[in-house]
């Protein structure tokens, strides 16, 4: 399928891809090494196998070349462009994966099926600060679920709280808009814009740089 969604900005580059395809349609259209192969045999639900194949894919549409790109994306920590100079970042869930990448920026990108309930999960990662004697709704619940993740993800380096560490203030939630945030980490002590759209398809897209 076609882009899902695309957004090219002077910093980065972010793009989602609606997955309807076959393994077989992204293995064709991929370079992968013998531990890539080995890695993708390893990988038993077909869904994640889908998702690792379709983010490979559309970092490979971004970086418009068809020439092997190494990489030590695996499922879990902080992927890395190895054999290009970017700092990048990847999310997928359900039938949809998200990749943004700057040239020299840190970034994060989060993706959310709009129909996902973390109201049952709220008290773990929003803050008392956060909530202001507030009741969220579910959509403000998981603007801030997948606010967070997308700082989580730029801040790459694990051991963080959600509750202590990061802090999205809730705007008024629009199609589309941004919002104010802070990563408070020793290493990291930065206040940044959490930018977000409501894809027509049913998801609900954060991403954020330096």
């Amino acid at each position: 399928m076609p882009l899902l969604f695309h957004l090219h900005k002077e910093d980065y580059e972010l793009a989602a891809w609606k997955i309807d395809e076959e393994p077989s349609y992204f293995v064709s259209r991929l370079q992968l090494n013998d531990e890539e192969k080995l890695f993708l045999q390893n990988i038993k639900a077909q869904n994640k196998r889908l998702q690792w194949l379709a983010s490979r894919h559309l970092i490979r549409v971004l970086l418009k070349t068809d020439l092997f790109i190494d990489s030590n994306y695996k499922q879990h920590g902080k992927p890395e462009l190895l054999s290009h100079k970017k700092e990048i970042s990847i999310s997928h869930t359900d039938d949809v994966c998200a990749v943004i990448m700057s040239e020299n920026k840190k970034v994060g990108v989060d993706i959310e099926p709009e129909y996902r309930d973390v109201s049952v999960i709220a008290h773990k990662y929003i803050s008392e600060a956060e909530k202001q004697n507030r009741v969220f709704t579910n959509e403000q619940n998981l603007f801030i679920w997948c606010a967070k993740e997308a700082l989580f993800k730029l801040y790459a380096k694990g051991e963080v709280s959600f509750q202590n560490d990061l802090f999205v203030l809730l705007p008024e939630l629009k199609t589309e808009g941004t919002a104010n945030a802070e990563i408070k980490k020793t290493d990291m002590n930065i206040s940044l814009k959490i930018n977000y759209q409501f894809l027509t398809e049913g998801y609900l897209i954060c991403w954020c740089n330096t």
